[in-house]
């Protein structure tokens, strides 16, 4: 890959996006396949219609744990997996090769640190937008909110917004506005639309990784809405706000709307599972179980335990390094909007 950028940077970017779509369609093996989720997507035909043919923003809400395997299953089911994109903590790039594969894609990773993350925002915005949709088009995934909603940020956001004067919001955070202008008003000139998606679990349900992990199923509804870039304000930064905090009063609408009646407003469309995430499972099962089993038969009838006791640690090392990058992400563990480490982004 890295030889192919350097000659061709479309064709290292296209080839890429075809090993990101293959790699993290393992991801929506799990949603789809392992636990069979019930999966229901509200949107009009007509907002589907340039999926393929244009750079868009998807604005999220943060509703759990699982709402980054959520989006890129929605991404799968559109085909639109090998251009996805997203803003994600820097301790993310750590994580065995999932994270590295992001460092690939050209996600971008931020601090929380305004100071730092305005001068990554703005370099990561100039490769993005430097991209040709027609070549490989882009779904660049956004959520605002920063944390992920539990009563005690929703008790935060609450506090943050009264001191404000700002009416509260009941099923989402205040969103953090700083880096989502910024990253708007970077990227309008290439974006074709804005994507509004909002995430929901019917009844008191909200799903934990490792119980998905663990093959529990669940049920999901997903709002997706297509916003073209023409009525995006794109020039003035306070208008650009206005705009972000408009989309989530509209999402806390939403969730209202769906607490009484179990499910977004509008016609269910039908947009079903493919067959690609199970046809990609079982090709990297096979491209990487039989070698790993043979060269550990070889290491063992070889007698090479100094090789094994490294690879043994090696493994250990990274299974531990990946439950604290994931735990340090826990609900319970971001820090709330509001409060003086988030001020700044």
């Amino acid at each position: 890959f890295i030889f192919v950028r350097t000659l061709s940077d479309k064709w290292g970017t296209k080839i890429n996006g075809y090993l990101q779509a293959s790699h993290f369609a393992i991801f929506t093996f799990v949603v789809e396949w392992h636990c069979n989720c019930n999966i229901r997507f509200f949107c009009q035909p007509e907002d589907l219609k340039n999926t393929n043919r244009e750079h868009s923003l998807c604005i999220c809400n943060h509703r759990g744990e699982v709402d980054w395997l959520l989006g890129y299953t929605l991404l799968e089911r559109l085909n639109c997996l090998e251009g996805c994109k997203g803003l994600i903590k820097k301790e993310a790039m750590y994580l065995p090769v999932i994270g590295w594969k992001m460092w690939f894609s050209d996600y971008m990773f931020l601090s929380r640190s305004w100071v730092k993350d305005q001068k990554i925002i703005r370099k990561t915005c100039k490769t993005w937008s430097s991209c040709d949709p027609l070549i490989n088009r882009n779904f660049y995934v956004l959520y605002a909110e920063g944390t992920r909603f539990t009563p005690p940020k929703h008790k935060a956001s609450v506090k943050f917004c009264k001191e404000r004067g700002i009416e509260p919001f009941r099923n989402v955070l205040y969103p953090r506005t700083k880096g989502a202008v910024e990253v708007i008003s970077q990227l309008a000139d290439s974006l074709g639309c804005v994507y509004d998606v909002v995430f929901a679990f019917p009844g008191t349900n909200n799903p934990g990784i490792w119980s998905m992990f663990a093959g529990k199923s669940t049920d999901v509804d997903i709002y997706f809405r297509r916003i073209g870039i023409e009525d995006v304000p794109k020039d003035d930064k306070n208008d650009i706000a206005d705009f972000v905090v408009q989309q989530f009063r509209d999402k806390d609408e939403l969730l209202d709307y769906h607490k009484t009646h179990q499910r977004f407003p509008g016609n269910q469309y039908p947009l079903p599972k493919r067959l690609k995430s199970l046809v990609m499972f079982y090709v990297w099962s096979l491209v990487t179980i039989p070698p790993g089993i043979t060269f550990l038969y070889y290491l063992v009838i070889n007698q090479c335990y100094y090789m094994l006791l490294f690879l043994g640690i090696f493994y250990i090392l990274g299974g531990l390094t990946s439950h604290k990058i994931i735990s340090a992400a826990n609900v319970q563990k971001s820090a709330p909007p509001g409060t003086e480490k988030q001020k700044g982004a």
